[in-house]
């Protein structure tokens, strides 16, 4: 049975879209609206749109994954798109059709409520909560519970700008919690013999110009005192924030004016107030039972197979429970083909738990699959071009859809990542490599990030440059950035490279590391070293 609340979101944005088409709703009224339930337009053309849906902590089941194969064939251009946000977007959709995209998006309890515009952005968390071997505990349910929480929030409508939330399980913090305006990684502390479930709270993150750090708020939130930080947080920002200048109205600029010593205390104050005032008991976070599989044993015999093997060296994952496996898809470019959708939720019912879960680097993950079932869900997988290996290695370069949609977008950014990828991915002496084992390569269209390319190891932003006179797309190279435990290293300006060149000048930078290292010595850590020396031989 659909969702009441969506089904209202759908009737109203249906209404608005016909006040809207005959003039009755204006142009910057119809931008605020559209934006806050999921929809962008899309460069120069008029009344076609881009369709965000939101997908809290990248989570989707099979029926999901059908609908969106059917949107993607009927009402796009037979692709969908993953954000660096684990949201799914669709490009080239009809102002006309939009409504119905969202009927059907609500049949199977999916929204695009809130997935853009000033308001509390898709709530993202470690695709591998719940089955990772490193995490202090699985965060799935509280990212949910935030996640539900602040949705529709009158607190959330109207915020000076986006603000968004991170869950990590862990201290390698693959969510990039450190980036957000709020990010919470997993932590316990003791107290009287127990083991008490908490956070580590950081706040005020952000890329975009200038890029931000977060700000350790304190050492341990507890998982009980979530949702009055969550909500004081909220409440401070949408007070202090800068209404007057979108260029300076993120959290990070606030901080940067009062200072983070006030800004904790101006929470924490805000904290107080609200644990006095608010009523009733605060709200249970439903920690859900989980079945425990039992493995069926060994996996089938693919000896021979060299590009299973290599498949399963990069995208099978161990889980924490014994005989099961996480199986990464890498999606180059981050897109997704209408009959992959359908064949990935095939796939998912038959091998995991007809679950799937979207990741920052633009990939899905399937859990649960029985390491007997490696082999046969490799083969079913690659009939329909889904077995590419190189899932989380340089080669799985991220990019945003750029200039081809996005108003905001200088150069291709999405069409350079997929030739990045390809061009990567058909040398196993790079992709394979141990010694560029963790680079990362990040693309983004313009300044604004949304590729992320500040906290890669090799980042690249779109620009343009005059020659001969005429504008030429460029990409500025940036060198170093990475995220770990709380810490944030942004990616230090190298030289500037034209778009075509970009493939031949990332091959030139693995081999001049090659050639340039010491015993031991890794490429982030070869950047480390030249950086710290001044050295100019990287430019």
């Amino acid at each position: 049975m659909s969702d009441p609340q969506i089904q209202a979101d759908v009737e109203r944005v249906s209404h608005e879209v016909l006040r809207y088409k005959s003039g009755e709703l204006g142009e910057e009224e119809w931008r605020r609206f559209r934006l806050q339930n999921g929809v962008y337009g899309i460069r120069f053309q008029k009344d076609i749109q881009m369709v965000r849906v939101k997908v809290p902590y990248g989570e989707v089941n099979s029926e999901q994954l059908r609908i969106l194969g059917d949107i993607a064939e009927i009402f796009s251009m037979g692709i969908g798109h993953i954000t660096t946000r684990q949201d799914i977007q669709f490009h080239w959709v009809a102002l006309e059709a939009v409504p119905e995209v969202l009927r059907r998006l609500c049949e199977v309890g999916l929204t695009t409520r809130e997935a853009c515009g000033n308001t509390v952005r898709n709530v993202t968390a470690c695709p591998l909560a719940g089955v990772c071997p490193k995490e202090v505990f699985d965060v799935t349910p509280y990212a949910k519970h935030i996640s539900r929480y602040l949705l529709r929030n009158p607190l959330t409508q109207n915020l000076p700008r986006k603000f968004k939330v991170a869950f990590s399980g862990c201290g390698d913090d693959c969510i990039f919690g450190a980036i957000n305006d709020l990010g919470a990684l997993a932590t316990v502390k003791s107290l009287d013999g127990q083991q008490i479930k908490g956070f580590r709270i950081y706040i005020g993150g952000g890329l975009g110009s200038p890029p931000r750090a977060a700000h350790l708020l304190e050492e341990f939130t507890s998982a009980e005192d979530l949702d009055l930080t969550c909500e004081a947080l909220i409440r401070v920002f949408d007070r202090m924030g800068n209404r007057d200048n979108i260029f300076r109205a993120r959290m990070k600029f606030v901080i940067d004016r009062v200072g983070i010593d006030e800004f904790r205390r101006l929470i924490f104050k805000e904290r107080q107030a609200l644990r006095v005032t608010k009523s009733g008991d605060p709200a249970t976070v439903v920690e859900e039972e989980r079945v425990e599989k039992v493995s069926s044993g060994a996996g089938k015999d693919s000896e021979g197979d060299a590009e299973f093997k290599k498949w399963f060296r990069t995208n099978a994952e161990p889980q924490k429970q014994k005989g099961f496996y996480a199986v990464y898809v890498t999606l180059f470019g981050g897109d997704l083909t209408a009959r992959q959708f359908r064949v990935l939720a095939d796939i998912a019912e038959r091998y995991a738990d007809s679950l799937v879960r979207t990741t920052v680097l633009q990939d899905m993950v399937l859990r649960w699959v029985d390491q007997v079932d490696l082999y046969d869900l490799y083969t079913d997988m690659k009939k329909v071009g889904l077995a590419s290996p190189g899932a989380n290695t340089i080669s799985d370069v991220v990019g945003c859809p750029g200039a081809d949609t996005c108003n905001l977008g200088v150069t291709r950014s999405h069409r350079l990542a997929m030739k990045l990828s390809e061009h990567l991915s058909g040398q196993d002496d790079i992709m394979l490599s141990s010694d560029l084992e963790g680079v990362s390569v990040k693309v983004s269209g313009c300044p604004n990030a949304c590729g992320h390319h500040h906290v890669a190891t090799i980042g690249l932003f779109g620009s343009a440059q005059r020659v001969d006179g005429r504008m030429v797309p460029y990409y500025q190279l940036l060198l170093g950035g990475s995220v770990s435990d709380g810490a944030v290293r942004f990616g230090e300006p190298v030289m500037r490279v034209p778009a075509k060149r970009v493939p031949e000048a990332v091959s030139r930078l693995i081999d001049l590391y090659r050639e340039q290292k010491m015993d031991g010595e890794n490429f982030l850590s070869w950047v480390e070293r030249l950086q710290s020396e001044g050295s100019e031989q990287v430019g």
